[in-house]
């Protein structure tokens, strides 16, 4: 699967029609693979979350059961690797459970993840370095931890720690995931009030992807929590742009983003802007 880095990029730059080309390159390449319909899934589900948007989910939901349905096809076949159906399965379910997470939906999401756990930790018992599927594992070890007043029918709650350090594990040594990682812990470090923490992972991320919105919006949001106005300006103003200039955009981040400029222009003692 060469194309998988070039459609992460693609992803992380918000380039969705270049990503759907790549999608169709693979699908040529390995027609009936399960990792076709999960790079898919992948495409929609990361515009959706760009955008606010719920464009694109009943396709995403649909795209991501039938990764798992040709997995279990490939399994009964014997034709591929096991550990390599697992993790798609795995992130087929831990891309689901984020979605319902993101929509208010934490019971629903944790179920989701807690079935991703279980494969992910398979795969980490039988094959120690796919590190890849440390992000998985490390995603439902830290959102149940955040979550554990609500999940009282799980027989143990893991700590918000060794999700902490699946996520570190991925980021150092994943083929992958790395940036997926980042972009998921650095709003954990906000939630937590650790600026400094939210601040280093952004800009790691922005050393690979400068112009990512994926790490631009958390910028923006430590920049106004610890109100450094001039900078919070200066980065809603450059998101502003991006989503004016995007062909997908759908007015919903604009008028946010306005509204943060006001607030910028107001706390920098610039009423008429404001």
């Amino acid at each position: 699967m060469d194309l998988y880095p070039a459609l992460l990029d693609t992803l992380m730059g918000g380039h969705y029609r270049a990503a759907d080309s790549l999608c169709a390159q693979l699908a040529a390449d390995h027609p009936g693979h399960p990792a076709v319909p999960y790079a898919l899934a992948t495409v929609r589900y990361t515009h959706m979350i760009d955008m606010e948007d719920s464009v694109g989910r009943a396709e995403f939901l649909a795209l991501a059961d039938t990764c798992v349905a040709w997995c279990r096809v490939w399994e009964k076949r014997g034709e591929h690797d096991r550990t390599v159906l697992d993790y798609l399965k795995g992130s087929a379910y831990s891309t689901k459970g984020l979605l319902l997470l993101h929509e208010g939906n934490p019971l629903g999401g944790i179920r989701l993840l807690f079935m991703a756990r279980d494969l992910f930790a398979g795969i980490i018992a039988a094959q120690p370095d796919f590190y890849d599927a440390y992000l998985g594992r490390g995603a439902y070890r830290a959102s149940v931890a955040r979550y554990a007043s609500y999940l009282k029918w799980l027989p143990v709650v893991p700590t918000e720690g060794s999700g902490w350090d699946d996520l570190w594990l991925t980021v150092e040594k994943s083929r992958f995931s790395r940036y997926s990682a980042l972009s998921a812990m650095v709003w954990f470090a906000i939630e937590d009030r650790d600026f400094a923490l939210a601040d280093s992972i952004v800009q790691l991320g922005r050393a690979r992807f400068p112009t990512a919105r994926a790490f631009l919006w958390p910028k923006l949001a430590v920049e106004v929590r610890q109100r450094r106005w001039a900078d919070a300006n200066v980065t809603a103003g450059t998101l502003l742009n991006q989503y004016l200039n995007h062909p997908d955009n759908n007015g919903y981040e604009t008028t946010g983003l306005y509204w943060r400029l006001m607030i910028c222009a107001d706390s920098l003692g610039r009423p008429n802007e404001a």
